[in-house]
Formats: structure tokens, sequence, C-alpha cells
């Protein structure tokens, strides 16, 4: 059931009048009887009170279990029930969020309290249930108050230049979504992993592997002052494969694919995943006997993975609205300012070619017959979701939004999950897109004109498995080192007569946002990547609610006009002593 309703302000009788399945058993109503004492009776003498209020509790049931070939490396099974608070006081003009100080407010966090989230109990015990609500609203109102009055003795020493609100109204929503925890099977998931990690053994060029399967069922209750509430069901499942090995002079080749589900059943088959990480061995053994490339600079063609991973990595980041915020040290909102995202101020601009354009659909279910896992029917903040159209011919016209305004963005575009605005089936195409061979040909033609030996084909960007070797030279996660590189380049030389040379990982360097306004062509066709997407304003949200997001990326293969890869900087490790125990057999 979803449904939006008119209104206006704190719609307390809406809270008060709601019953049967809104009332969603015990806990929503605790949440809801607990809101309405807060709204009516939380004020301190001579302080105001809330203005606005939400509550928001997790409950989820995970279960964990690793496996490297084919024997169990460990398992675990998890389960909570946490609450986050969201209190603002002042009004939405000029609240006490939005603002960041390091030094800790007196009085605040007795208990475990203020700090969010915390943990309520398990058993929908009413009584109990409230008293752990009460002691969080208690908690959460001080610390309010300590960062509204930080907050107003920092503006007073600064001239604010952008007026923009704290808080941005809407309208109240109401949704509820069907579905029960079912709590994970440790045994299942092992089983998984050990399957689908004895695909190493026997291997004695892989090094090290492990397959880890991570599976969690959960469930969100949500209710705000506004009269706004939903129930969300949102099961997730995971398998991770990670492997790597050394070349002969001793330099690290590391790799890992992620596959994304809501359920078990709705993964790829035992032995579909048992080939890919076959295929993922072969990988790392042609790759080890690949040939190096110190540099190269020039076009350079992302093909299939490689051109939603180079989306997913860098472009979308920058389609956020995220807010930086006020803060109490100048040193630090120096460091801050560094962190805003430059599209901010480029509304209306060209971002990229006139022939792309970019939208964002949380509705959509799939891509072809590849399922798209991003989309949802309304955000952490109880607004619905909506198509949004964030690049036309090559201008762009906003960007993906929360209730958190930025200069140029006052509303949400119901696009906040996991603590700040995050994209959720992002659709990058092209008008009129090329057939590959003529997308190749353009590449060619590129590198003829450049006067280059050959060109260069990227078809994979492989993450970090994070276990071998002491540098970065198999390619780091996105974030290390310099943070505009991006390891794990699997790269091929492509020759005038279309001939191929697979060359070691290389790394991309200096590449930002900027250089996809330079892309030359695209493919007609599109590859989807599923993968966690990288908050840029998740260091500095405070709520609580900050929790990993997933984003499906459709886009087709792109070929810019000039990028440079290089060999990872880096002392390279000596290779072992003794062969690979395996080897023996």
């Amino acid at each position: 059931m979803t449904r939006g309703r008119l209104g206006a302000g704190v719609l307390m009788a809406c809270i008060a009048a709601s019953t049967g399945a809104a009332q969603d058993g015990v806990l929503m109503r605790a949440m809801r009887d607990e809101l309405e004492r807060t709204m009516t009776e939380l004020k301190l003498p001579d302080l105001e009170g809330p203005y606005f209020v939400s509550y928001t509790v997790r409950e989820f049931w995970g279960a964990q279990a690793s496996a490297s070939l084919g024997a169990a490396a460990g398992s675990g099974k998890t389960s909570a029930r946490l609450l986050s608070v969201e209190l603002r006081v002042g009004g939405p003009e000029l609240d006490n969020t939005n603002f960041y100080s390091r030094q800790p407010i007196r009085g605040v966090g007795a208990m475990g309290y203020g700090r969010f989230p915390v943990s309520i109990p398990l058993e929908d015990d009413y009584r109990e249930l409230r008293r752990s609500i009460w002691l969080a609203t208690d908690a959460a109102y001080k610390q309010a108050l300590g960062q509204f009055a930080r907050k107003q003795a920092a503006l007073q020493n600064e001239t604010r230049v952008d007026e923009v609100p704290d808080f941005s109204p809407a309208e109240p929503f109401e949704h509820r979504a069907d579905g029960d925890l079912d709590p994970p099977s440790v045994e299942r998931i092992e089983a998984l992993a050990r399957k689908v990690s004895g695909a190493f053994n026997g291997l004695p060029q892989v090094y090290a592997s492990e397959v880890r399967v991570d599976q969690n069922d959960e469930v969100i209750w949500y209710v705000n002052s506004e009269g706004s509430w939903y129930r969300k069901h949102e099961p997730r499942v995971s398998v991770r494969v990670m492997a790597g090995t050394q070349a002969e002079d001793g330099t690290p080749i590391e790799d890992t694919f992620t596959v994304y589900a809501r359920t078990v059943s709705g993964l790829p088959a035992e032995d579909q995943l048992v080939g890919r990480a076959k295929a993922l061995a072969g990988r790392l053994a042609a790759l080890g006997s690949a040939a190096s490339l110190e540099r190269y600079s020039g076009p350079v063609l992302f093909e299939g993975q490689a051109a939603p991973a180079i989306v997913r990595r860098v472009l979308a980041p920058k389609l956020v609205a995220a807010r930086v915020p006020v803060a109490d040290d100048p040193r630090f909102a120096r460091m801050v300012q560094q962190a805003a995202s430059p599209f901010i101020d480029k509304l209306g601009s060209r971002v990229l070619p006139r022939f792309m354009a970019v939208i964002d659909d949380p509705s959509a279910l799939a891509h072809g017959d590849v399922p798209l896992l991003g989309g949802y029917q309304v955000d952490d903040e109880a607004v619905p979701s909506r198509r949004t159209e964030l690049v036309r011919r090559g201008l762009l016209r906003t960007l993906l939004s929360t209730r958190t305004p930025v200069p140029g963005v006052p509303t949400s575009s119901g696009s906040r999950r996991g603590g700040g605005p995050t994209p959720s089936n992002l659709f990058f195409t092209a008008e009129p897109g090329l057939a590959p061979e003529d997308l190749r040909a353009e590449l060619l033609s590129l590198v003829e004109e450049r006067e280059l030996d050959f060109g260069i084909v990227v078809r994979r960007l492989a993450g970090s498995a994070g276990r071998i070797g002491r540098g970065r030279a198999g390619g780091g996660p996105p974030g290390s080192g310099d943070s505009r590189s991006i390891g794990g380049v699997v790269a091929y030389k492509v020759f005038a007569d279309g001939s191929e040379e697979l060359v070691r990982p290389m790394e991309l360097t200096g590449f930002s946002e900027a250089d996809f306004r330079d892309i030359v062509a695209a493919s007609s066709d599109s590859t989807v990547q599923t993968g966690m997407f990288a908050d840029p304003a998740g260091a500095f949200d405070r709520s609580g609610s900050r929790r990993p997001a997933l984003v499906s990326v459709v886009a087709p293969s792109l070929l810019f006009e000039d990028a440079t890869i290089r060999r990872p900087p880096g002392n390279i490790p000596r290779p072992p002593d003794v062969p690979h125990p395996l080897a023996a057999r």
C-alpha cells in the first residue's frame, strides 16, 4: 500500500488517528505514542522544543560465511533492532543540522545514548520499547540544543552569502511493504561459499583466494512528526570472490568480483558462480604472463563492464546534491569545502557531450534480462521515489537530492538512502550509438591521428582483494592513495590491424568527471553493473542511518578522447622463495 496525503505542519492528529495495519504492531505503536509525547511535552525551561522529530528502527538478521579452497573459513549470525532519532530545533530556515563540531557536547551520552543508532529490545515489549525510545529522544534533544547553540555561535563570525534553508518541506506520505523477517541460514550460505571457493582448488598459480557470502534480511519502520510513516522490507545477499597471485617478477596481481541479489534464490546458479571463479583464475594467470606497459596517454575505449564501472566510480558521486556542513573549526571548514560536489555550480552547464543523457529511475526492475537492484518506492525520509532526468543533451538539469537543500536544488527528489543522496538505477544513454565495430574503428582513427603505435581498450576495472603484496601494484580500491587514480585497470593494446595484446594491470590516473565532456562516441548496446555507492556526504552524516546502498548502472561502451594509464607506482615485493604447496600435486 502506498498513498500520499495533502497536509502541512505537524499533523499529530494523523498520528493519533492511525489504526489497524498502519500501527504495524507493538513497535510502531510505541514509536507513535512516544513521538506524540515528544512533540507535546518535550521542552526545557527557557529553551525551545523540537519542531521536527523522526524515528527510524531497523530490525535485521544477518549471516556471513567464508571459505577457501573448498573448506569453511568462518561463519556467524547477527541480529539487532537499532533506533535512530532525527530531532531538529530552531526552524526550517536555520536549525541544528548541517553543522559539524569535533568537540563533544557535555551531558549527552549517558547509558550509551546520544550517538545513533542505539540498540533497543528485539522483543515487542511496549513498556520497554517506550523507555528505550524516551531515553534516546532525551539525549537527541539535549544534543540538538547544544549543536544549535554552537552553530549560531559559529555563524556569528561569518557573513552568510548563500541563505539556503536547512530543511525543505515534504507532503506527508504513507507506505507499507509486506514481508516478514526470514532469518538467514548459515548452513546454506556456508555450503555455497565452500562450493564456489572449490573452483580454486588445484590451481597453484592462485596464491590466495576466498569466497564470502553475506545474507541480510531487514525490516525498517519510520514515523515522523509531519504524519509520514512507512514500513519497508529490504532483503539482500552478496557473493564476493577474491583471488590473488604474483607474476614471475613479483608484481602482485589481484582481482575480485561481487554478485548481488535480493535473495539466495535470486543468485546465479552455483555452476555459473563456479564458472566465473574459474574465469577469474584464468585472468590472473593471463595477467601474470602479460607484458608490462610503463605509461600511455591517448584515446581509451572502455568496453563492457569497464564502462558502467567508470561511471559509478567517477561520475555518479558528482550527480548528488551533498550539503557541506558549517564547521566551528576553520581548518576543518577548509577541508570539508574540498568535498563539495563540483556539479552544484554547474547546473545548466555542459557536463557530457550533446548526444548523451543520464536518467535515474528507481522504478526500473530490469534491463533486458539483467535485474536492476537499485530500485525502491520510498526513501529514508518518507519521500516517494521518482524518475529524475539529470542530464539532457549533455546539459546538467538537476541533482539527486534529499530534504537538505543545496543552492539550485531546493527540494527533495526522494533520493536519501544510507544517510545521503544516492542514485538508484542510473541509465547512461547515447543517441545515436555506434555498433561495436564502428566504435573500434573510431578508436583506431584517433590513434592514427595522434600517430601512436597502438590504442587502449579497457574491459575491466578489477577490484582489489587486499591480500597479496605490500603495494598498490595490483590495483587499490577507489579512494586509496591518489584520490583521482583508479587501480586494477585490465587493458589491451589494440593495433592498426585489429590485433590485441593484454598488458599487466594498470592504474588510471588524473581522471575526473571533467573528462566525461570529452567522450567522442558510445556504443548502441549497454552493460549493467551493480555495486555499492560511495556516498560523498557520508563522512558528515551524524544521523546514524548511514549504511551502504546498492546502485545499478546501465551504460554503453565509452570512447574517451584522452586518458592516461600507467604502471602502478611503488616497489615490487619479491615472489615467494618456496613454491605453492599445491604445485607438488
